[in-house]
């Protein structure tokens, strides 16, 4: 495969879809709670999905905020945003209140995605001030009574098995060709331990860039069906251009249920 063949992360991704089993397992969440398991084709459905739901809210553009810990439905929204002609803003799920507020208030999102009720317990508040937050969607089902959410607007909000479980129409099958290398796949934020959080911008381009290299050095340890267990940060940089070498090497994908359980986990996987 050569990679500089490719104008974006998204056509990647298509690529490597193809040649796939679609019955092959792609994703999997080491979770006892939560066994979250995606096939190729079911990724490649789910993104759709999501994309048209993302698409409807955004202009090409726009930033999407992105709170969840790592998680199969992590990479179907990350890779949905990019198709919907988004800009993927990943953020660590440890951050505070505070920090919260004021990424959304430097990036804008258009578009809010988070992982369950805890994160967006934490993002709520700043989210019911922004006028230009137009869609919230969660992985998991809110429950608003158990925490006592303010949810000002309900229609505003949707969890992703609501999105998924409706049927997929062939209009719906559409990839997004205006993507082009210079493209700006991601704003990286710092973790802000040194002050408020920066961002930083990385293009489709520089990603795939790094992937050559990267996938030079894992040649000796790629055979033809690698494994990966993914446990850093998904929205760190480093963890985030992992994701999209485990596309380039048609990689199967176990995300660590939390590093305490990292050891069991290798097992597992």
């Amino acid at each position: 495969m050569n990679l500089d063949n490719f104008n974006s992360l998204i056509e990647l991704f298509f690529f490597q879809a193809e040649k796939q089993n679609p019955k092959s397992v792609f994703l999997q969440w080491l979770n006892p709670n939560n066994k979250k398991i995606f096939t190729w084709e079911e990724t490649k459905t789910n993104i759709y999905k999501l994309s048209k739901i993302i698409k409807k809210n955004i202009t090409e553009g726009d930033r999407c905020l992105l709170v969840s810990e790592n998680r199969p439905e992590w990479f179907v929204a990350d890779l949905a945003i990019m198709l919907s002609g988004g800009i993927t803003v990943p953020a660590y799920t440890t951050y505070t209140e505070d920090d919260y507020k004021y990424l959304i208030e430097d990036c804008e999102p258009t578009v809010v995605i988070v992982s369950n009720n805890e994160m967006l317990k934490k993002l709520n508040t700043t989210i019911n001030e922004k006028s230009f937050i137009k869609k919230v969607i969660t992985f998991d089902e809110v429950e608003k009574a158990h925490h006592n959410l303010n949810i000002n607007n309900k229609e505003k909000y949707l969890d992703f098995g609501s999105i998924t479980k409706n049927d997929l129409e062939d209009e719906d099958k559409i990839q997004n060709l205006n993507l082009k290398r210079s493209s700006v796949a991601c704003i990286i934020y710092t973790s802000g331990t040194g002050g408020n959080p920066k961002g930083v911008i990385l293009s489709h381009g520089g990603i795939l860039n790094n992937l050559v290299g990267a996938c030079e050095i894992m040649k000796p340890l790629i055979d033809s069906r690698p494994i990966f267990l993914t446990w850093l940060p998904l929205s760190h940089s480093y963890e985030h251009c992992v994701q999209f070498a485990q596309i380039a090497v048609g990689a199967k994908v176990f995300y660590a249920e939390k590093i305490e359980k990292l050891l069991d986990n290798i097992s597992e996987a």
